[in-house]
């Protein structure tokens, strides 16, 4: 587990702090004492679907934070680099990796520019997910990335459809069941790992996109 109290602490006072790449259940504690604190936090993974994930910690008078994650092609799976490391996916003779710059250096001459085209053909992967219960709403809106009273007004809108049907924002999902989302793709909930010590839910979910991202207006 990351030392998210340290994070916190050097953020207090008005700066900007960056973290290494976080599993998700560090990334829902660390964005509700965040928030709990006055703090902004944002998120950054390189791929669209990525489980692990970078936060960058602000205060509120400072518009956005740029993206510290780059996304490289190596010819053979990378080594451990704790925190440096992000998400690795196979692609063709080797991996597409997201690495923070420490990372990128550790590397050297290994690490080759991505493919074009490789991030946005990365669009069906399982992944794990902390949620704060198992409603369409907010299992949808964390497995497509939206927020979540977006993704509740596209539900109301007929947008999505659960097992095939029309959803409620407050229907509960179960494993087994697929939520269908209009411009946003297909979620799949595979398995229910469990109950985090703050009473959330652990999620493993597989969610396909469709080949041209875009949301659609709810």
């Amino acid at each position: 587990m990351a030392d998210l109290t340290a994070y916190l602490k050097r953020a207090r006072g008005g700066r900007v702090v960056r973290t290494g790449f976080l599993d998700p259940e560090d990334q829902a504690l660390l964005e509700e004492r965040a928030r709990g604190e006055g703090l902004r936090v944002a998120f950054f993974g390189g791929f669209p679907l990525a489980e692990r994930k970078v936060a960058v910690l602000y205060p509120e008078e400072i518009p956005q934070v740029s993206d510290p994650v780059e996304v490289v092609f190596l010819k053979e799976e990378p080594p451990e680099l704790g925190e440096a490391l992000g998400d690795v996916v196979p692609w063709e003779e080797g991996f597409l990796v997201a690495l923070l710059p420490e990372g990128k250096k550790a590397l050297g001459e290994r690490v080759l520019p991505a493919p074009e085209g490789a991030l946005g053909a990365a669009q069906e992967r399982v992944r794990t997910l902390v949620v704060p219960s198992l409603r369409v709403d907010a299992v949808g809106a964390k497995g497509f990335g939206v927020s979540r009273t977006y993704f509740a007004q596209g539900v109301k809108a007929g947008k999505v459809r659960l097992k095939g049907k029309p959803a409620s924002p407050k229907a509960e999902m179960a494993p087994g069941d697929t939520l269908e989302a209009e411009g946003l793709g297909t979620l799949k909930l595979l398995e229910v790992l469990g109950e985090t010590r703050k009473g959330n839910y652990k999620i493993k979910v597989e969610v396909v996109r469709p080949l041209t991202k875009g949301p659609a207006t709810p």
